[in-house]
C-alpha cells in the first residue's frame, strides 16, 4: 500500500464571537464541507441563497464563489477535500446531513499525524460521506443587478413588507417588467420566492432556539396563525414540534 504523506483532508473547528462571522465572496481550489454545529450557516453564490440549520452541512464544490455568513456563538466545522480525494458528494452545493460518526472522524482528525493511521482516517470519512442524507437545493437568486440588489436587501431582512410595486418602482420598471424577469431568472414568482425564503428563515431561527412568536416576526408574518399555517404547509408540522425535533422549544402557542 502506497502512503501519500500529504493530507487530502483538512478539517478546521471555528467558533464565532458574539458579533458572529462574515467571510466576503471567495474561492476554493478544493471541495469544502461547511458544518453548521450549533447555530446557522448562510452561503450565497452568484445563482442561489443556501441556509443551513444547526446539525447540517453545505457542500461546495471547487471552484464555486462563494460568500459565507455565521451566526453569532455558532460552533462550526471547515472542511477541505482536494479534488482528487474522491469525493463525490455533488457537482453542485447543497444543504446535507452527514452522518454523525462522520463528524466523530473530523474533529479528531488533527490527532492522526502518522501517514498510515491518517491515511485511514481520510478513507474512512470518505467513505461515511457517501452516507450522507436528503440534499436540498438552494434558493435560486437572480443574476440582473436590480434584482440582485431586491433578494440580497431581503436576504439581510426578510421581515421586509414592500410591496411588488414598491420594488418595481424602486428598480424603475414596470410591475409587469419586474414579476417577468423575476419569474425567468428564478423559476418562481417573486411572492412565492419570498415566501419560501422566510420559510427557510424561520426554520433555521427555531433550529438556533429562537421562540417561536419572535420568529414569525422576525420573518414578517403579522400574526402567530397564520405563520403557523404557513408553516405547516411547508414542512408538514407545527414550528413547535419543528423546533422540539430541531432546537428548543420556548413558546408552546404554535
Amino acid at each position: 500500500m502506497t502512503i501519500d504523506p500529504d493530507p487530502l483532508l483538512d478539517s478546521v473547528d471555528i467558533l464565532t464571537t458574539s458579533e458572529g462571522a462574515h467571510w466576503p465572496a471567495h474561492v476554493h481550489d478544493d471541495h469544502e464541507l461547511l458544518s453548521a454545529i450549533t447555530r446557522t450557516v448562510t452561503v450565497v453564490t452568484p445563482d442561489a441563497v443556501y441556509i443551513a440549520p444547526r446539525g447540517t452541512s453545505i457542500w461546495i464544490p471547487a471552484g464555486v464563489v462563494h460568500e459565507v455568513t455565521a451566526a453569532p456563538g455558532n460552533s462550526m466545522r471547515c472542511t477541505w477535500f482536494e479534488p482528487d480525494a474522491g469525493a463525490e458528494l455533488s457537482s453542485r452545493v447543497v444543504v446535507t446531513t452527514v452522518p454523525p460518526l462522520l463528524d466523530d472522524v473530523l474533529a479528531q482528525l488533527s490527532r492522526y499525524t502518522e501517514p498510515e493511521r491518517r491515511a485511514r482516517a481520510e478513507a474512512f470519512a470518505l467513505d461515511l460521506l457517501g452516507d450522507s442524507g436528503d440534499s436540498e437545493v438552494g434558493l435560486p437568486t437572480p443574476s440582473t443587478p436590480w434584482l440582485r440588489a431586491v433578494t440580497d436587501a431581503l436576504v439581510a431582512a426578510p421581515a421586509d413588507r414592500r410591496t411588488v410595486e414598491v420594488w418595481a418602482a424602486q428598480s424603475a420598471v414596470s410591475v409587469r417588467t419586474f414579476t417577468r424577469q423575476f419569474a425567468t431568472e428564478t423559476g418562481m414568482a417573486f411572492s412565492r420566492w419570498r415566501a419560501e425564503l422566510r420559510l427557510r428563515m424561520a426554520m433555521s431561527m427555531l433550529a438556533n432556539g429562537t421562540e417561536v412568536g419572535r420568529t414569525a416576526r422576525a420573518v414578517g408574518f403579522e400574526s402567530l396563525a397564520a405563520f403557523s399555517a404557513a408553516f405547516r404547509r411547508r414542512t408538514g408540522v407545527s414550528p413547535r414540534t419543528f423546533a422540539r425535533n430541531h432546537g428548543s422549544v420556548t413558546d408552546s402557542r404554535a
